[in-house]
């Protein structure tokens, strides 16, 4: 029955909603829950789908979002493409394994797939709230680490050290690399612990940009600030210092390539003449990726009696497994196996790329229309960004280079655990952004809202008429 303790998440942002609204519940409930507890935990309902904490925290949003904004809600590109991405993964998984397991993968798309992307596009609606969830992801990672500073010493997350024995089929799994541990937190691999880290790093960046952390800031920021300010460099380099190191302590190269190609694009959108540099941005990218892929063909090609390198031997294995796993997909190469139906090729289980994966399992037009997802995403925000002033950060530069981190990384590794949700979340809130008035990319009069004290859900109730 322990395992019942997800619906705490649910019952939570019930109350938060009554009291404070939805965006309220959106900062203080489902983030926290989203981000903090693994989603290795779970409950099986017999008949049921199995819902974790955060899907548990997203049900009682997604009513009262529909119920109250349903009538704001319109179909675009970016809409048409995420129905079209669920629609063909739950059909293949149904016609690949049947409706039961359908059922799940079903619920699952709607609440880690739409419901994100829903709570992107129609919660953060202004820029108030533009700086609270950037905020609020922001404090989330401060708080996670020291987590990762315990988990490189022990070995374990501090998350599951406590909270597995309520979930015995739950574990947080091992990977070494030169040694030493590499941290995944409550993401459940190091690469997906760095893909988040790096994100959240992105809008960090944005908030320095717009001059964010250099207020006096209230709540749990404002003590954390207060209490750094007996050390040296502003409060904002502190911050980016704790992000690197996470980042670093997950010994992740995928994201770190991914990563650097995003501080690259964002940079375009920081330059005087963006256009000029976004051109050079591009030569400079392709030019790095023709040269990186004749270096690592000659790092994983071993000369006459040469013995790989641990590293070596890494990047070979993905480019074996695909030639590997080929004869798989072609088998099945329109609606593939299933989610959990992909046969396994002993040494081999792991799957290390996201695209090559789905289309394992749901056939080639997933990963296509998913490519396709992230092809719309990134040339839309960047047109976006460069109607920016001069002088200004663009955020859709920042969100174009969030997704172009994910693409790189996800073509080293499955999309798993809170990577799929915080993507289409993402995806959401930049779609928000593009489709607002031309002049809410200012912050509202009064300053952003602290993550604390979030962007009211309306006016005051009506009382009665004083005479």
């Amino acid at each position: 029955m322990t395992p019942y303790v997800v619906f705490i998440a649910m019952l939570l942002s019930m109350a938060v909603i009554q009291r404070r609204g939805i965006e309220a519940a959106f900062l203080w409930v489902w983030i926290p829950f989203f981000l903090a507890l693994p989603f290795a935990f779970w409950v099986n309902i017999p008949g049921l789908p199995d819902p974790n904490f955060m899907q548990a925290a997203i049900l009682p949003l997604l009513f009262v979002l529909v119920r109250d904004r349903l009538h704001r809600m319109r179909l675009g590109p970016m809409e048409a493409l995420m129905l079209l991405y669920m629609a063909i993964r739950v059909v293949a998984d149904f016609l690949s394994r049947g409706y039961s397991d359908a059922q799940n993968y079903g619920f699952y798309m709607a609440t880690c797939v739409a419901g994100p992307y829903l709570l992107g596009r129609y919660v953060i609606a202004d820029r108030r709230m533009d700086i609270a969830t950037a905020k609020a992801f922001v404090v989330m990672f401060l708080i996670f680490f020291p987590m990762f500073l315990f988990e490189a010493k022990f070995w374990v997350s501090p998350v599951f050290k406590l909270l597995s024995p309520l979930f015995p089929g739950a574990g947080s799994g091992l990977s070494m690399r030169w040694g030493i541990a590499r941290t995944a937190g409550t993401f459940e691999h190091p690469i997906l612990a760095c893909i988040m880290v790096i994100a959240v790093y992105r809008l960090h960046r944005w908030l320095c940009w717009t001059g964010e952390w250099a207020r006096p800031q209230a709540g749990a920021l404002g003590r954390l600030q207060q209490w750094t300010a007996r050390f040296p460099f502003p409060f904002q380099v502190k911050i980016s210092a704790a992000l690197i190191l996470m980042a670093l302590m997950t010994i992740s190269r995928g994201p770190w390539i991914g990563g650097l190609a995003a501080a690259v694009l964002v940079a375009a959108g920081n330059a005087r003449n963006r256009k000029r540099a976004l051109a050079l941005m591009g030569l400079a990218l392709l030019a790095a990726g023709v040269a990186g892929k004749l270096a690592l063909d000659a790092y994983i090609t071993p000369e006459q009696g040469a013995v790989l390198t641990g590293e070596a031997q890494t990047m070979l294995y993905r480019k074996v497994m695909i030639e590997r796993y080929q004869a798989f997909l072609l088998d099945r190469v329109w609606w593939g196996w299933g989610l959990t139906g992909v046969p396994k090729i002993p040494g081999m289980e792991s799957v290390d790329n996201a695209f090559f994966l789905m289309a394992l399992q749901h056939g080639v037009f997933a990963p296509a229309v998913f490519i396709l997802i992230f092809v719309y995403a990134i040339i839309s925000q960047l047109r976006f960004g460069l109607r920016a002033p001069a002088g200004r950060a663009p955020l859709g530069f920042t969100f174009s280079g969030i997704y172009l981190m994910c693409f790189v990384a996800f073509a080293t590794v499955y999309m798993g655990a809170q990577t799929e949700p915080m993507l289409f979340l993402l995806l959401g809130w930049g779609e928000s952004v593009k489709h607002r008035g031309a002049g809410d990319d200012e912050p509202a009069p009064g300053g952003p809202p602290d993550v604390a004290s979030p962007v009211a859900a309306g006016p005051p109730p009506f009382r009665r008429v004083l005479r």
